[in-house]
């Protein structure tokens, strides 16, 4: 085995996935040097609230925050932000890795290389027919969750009122042949759900529809979540993908275009709000990583398998559409086969 001491694991990103696989490489007595782009460690979870209603509804969103915690109190992990991969040499345990940090480069050895390279939410704008970014009160999932996270509250950007009518739109950017995203992003489902009940918690004058192709289990508890929602009558559930969103002409409420599967026909809808829930892609700093590292893609535009045995790992979302929770599973099953990796050399 190389010398861990001169020769740690590199892990790249600092999101919720390279945060777990550090801690857990530390708790294997792996020496870690995690690297992030950004100027802080969290990636994009870092960002999200509690969804709790009556009872907590398993977002993971507290266990991201006790993992950041937990990082920055770990003084043994070598943490480096605000730093950015410019190159890539050697092979099969043996990598110097380039790095550009404030316009100084440096270099480090690396036994094996972790990417935790993340996602980032589909561009919403790119679905015109939305009107997102021209519409004011058409916004996405992120947005509504920043207000509640940030602000401690939600409120239609044309006028800052509470909305009372709100239409959650799903599949933004997934399942979309138009687009070139066939794949679902998985997560969006539960996410919206337990976004909406959270705000029917906080807001039970608030009235939401939610408007679907198919909805996507997502955890062992996620059918009795689905049954609670269902039977909130605050709550209702089209399975129809709207065609369109535009202003009324009339009054200053959107309009939503939809084909109502009850009663056979197009019918166009009033809302205050809508939200968008988007899908998710890989991050853009991921691409050119991945033309750094060797590494291709899969056929949903995700960074693929690298190949057994050179001391190259992929974990997290960038590997393909996880929630928290899995990405967190994904993380901790890395770091066990990058222990093993190690000790096999």
């Amino acid at each position: 085995m190389t010398d861990e001491n001169n020769h740690p694991v590199l892990i790249i990103g600092g999101g919720i996935s390279g945060i777990v696989c550090a801690l857990e490489l530390y708790r294997l007595g792996v020496p870690v040097t995690l690297i992030e782009k950004e100027a802080s460690l969290g990636g994009l979870a870092a960002r999200f609230c509690c969804k709790a209603s009556e009872a907590c509804n398993k977002c993971f969103a507290c266990v991201v925050d006790k993992k950041l915690k937990e990082i920055s109190e770990q003084s043994q992990i070598s943490q480096l932000t605000g730093a950015e991969i410019t190159g890539v040499a050697g092979d099969q345990g043996s990598y110097k890795v380039s790095l550009a940090k404030a316009g100084n480069a440096s270099e480090l050895e690396a036994a094996a290389i972790v990417v935790a390279a993340g996602i980032d939410p589909y561009e919403a704008s790119g679905k015109g027919e939305y009107g997102y970014g021209v519409i004011k009160n058409v916004v996405t999932a992120r947005d509504l969750e920043e207000m509640l996270r940030f602000q401690g509250k939600i409120y239609r950007p044309s006028d800052g009122k509470l909305p009372q009518n709100i239409a959650f739109i799903q599949c933004v950017g997934s399942r979309d042949e138009s687009i070139g995203n066939l794949y679902c992003s998985q997560v969006c489902c539960a996410y919206a759900l337990r976004l909406i009940r959270a705000i029917r918690h906080k807001y039970p004058e608030v009235n939401a529809t939610f408007l679907y192709m198919d909805i996507q289990p997502a955890g062992a508890s996620f059918h009795d979540f689905l049954n609670a929602c269902r039977e909130d009558k605050g709550i209702r559930f089209i399975r129809s993908l709207p065609s369109r969103v535009y202003h009324s002409p009339v009054t200053e409420d959107l309009r939503v275009r939809l084909a109502d599967t009850e009663r056979g026909e197009v019918v166009e809808e009033p809302f205050d709000m809508v939200v968008l829930s988007v899908g998710m892609v890989l991050k853009k700093e991921a691409k050119p990583l991945a033309n750094l590292l060797g590494l291709g893609l899969n056929e949903e535009g995700f960074l693929a398998s690298p190949a057994p045995g050179n001391g190259i790992f992929v974990t997290g979302a960038c590997a393909g559409p996880k929630d928290i929770d899995r990405s967190i599973t994904h993380a901790k099953s890395t770091a066990a086969l990058v222990h093993n990796y190690l000790n096999g050399r």
